[in-house]
């Protein structure tokens, strides 16, 4: 599960570098993988929510189909629903990358003694990102808007200068915001995902586990209904799992408001660190 990430919090440990006196490349190593992993596992999460989605509206269709035939209007209606959702998941997915696209540009531009091209390629990340971010914010995902209003204006701590403090001041506002609208929306997703995963429980549940014990013969599979019946009952594991992902995006956004603020320290460091263990303890554990 290591393959899709770039640099989503990279620029944290460079950040902190320039604030915070702290100089423990050890640490600053250890939040980047932390914030890969967790960008890998996140990704992974929404194709779990893509799956979820397809497999609930399909066990609706059976259903409704053993009461009454369905008409190809059926199917067409709740299939364009289904495609909607997943458009809105894969914005959210590309809306993810280029969050960790932009950070690696960020990266350059602290590190990099002609950072012109950085800039360059900052900017149409940053359109791109814009772009999908007003998407994502007026789907029918989130239906709190004022949720997205809350982007705060950082004092830029006077340690950040050249190329990367001039993206700062141009952006950051900008940025808390996209960081703001994927932390929501993951949140929202998980909401949604709730009711998906109690539909499919409750018709899984009748269709694959008290249907064949109920019935006169004798199961045929014991095992494969032993296994039906604990992929049942534990798919409740995802909503947390996609509600722990929002949490912990939350905490990289405040990690990074105090990086720029010069208000992250070790400790602080090592608290995130705690925190985004946790949550990939738990996606690594749902085999």
């Amino acid at each position: 599960m290591r393959k899709n990430i770039h640099k989503t919090v990279a620029v944290f440990a460079v950040i902190a570098a320039l604030t915070s006196g702290c100089r423990s490349s050890a640490e600053y190593k250890k939040l980047t993988q932390a914030g890969n992993e967790y960008a890998d596992a996140v990704n992974k999460l929404l194709t779990s929510a893509s799956d979820m989605r397809i497999e609930a509206t399909s066990e609706m269709l059976l259903k409704d189909d053993r009461i009454s035939n369905q008409s190809v209007d059926n199917y067409t209606t709740l299939s364009k629903q289904d495609e909607e959702r997943l458009r809105i998941i894969d914005d959210i997915r590309n809306h993810n990358q280029l969050l960790q696209a932009y950070f690696s540009k960020m990266q350059e531009l602290a590190t990099s003694d002609a950072p012109d091209q950085a800039r360059t390629e900052i900017d149409g990340i940053a359109d791109n990102l814009n772009t999908i971010g007003n998407r994502l914010s007026g789907s029918d995902l989130i239906t709190d808007k004022s949720l997205l209003q809350n982007a705060t204006n950082l004092v830029i701590n006077s340690r950040i200068r050249g190329a990367l403090r001039e993206e700062l001041e141009k952006r950051h506002e900008v940025l808390l915001k996209e960081l703001t609208i994927q932390e929501k929306v993951l949140h929202a997703l998980s909401d949604s995902l709730r009711e998906d995963v109690k539909s499919i429980k409750l018709a899984r549940e009748l269709r694959l586990v008290i249907r064949p014990l109920t019935q006169p013969e004798q199961i045929k599979d014991e095992d494969e209904w032993i296994q039906n019946r604990k992929n049942i009952l534990l798919m409740d594991a995802k909503i947390e799992e996609i509600q722990k992902a929002s949490t912990a995006l939350q905490k990289f956004r405040e990690i990074f408001q105090a990086s720029v603020e010069g208000k992250l320290n070790i400790a602080r460091l090592n608290n995130h660190l705690k925190d985004i263990d946790s949550f990939l303890a738990l996606v690594e554990n749902d085999k």
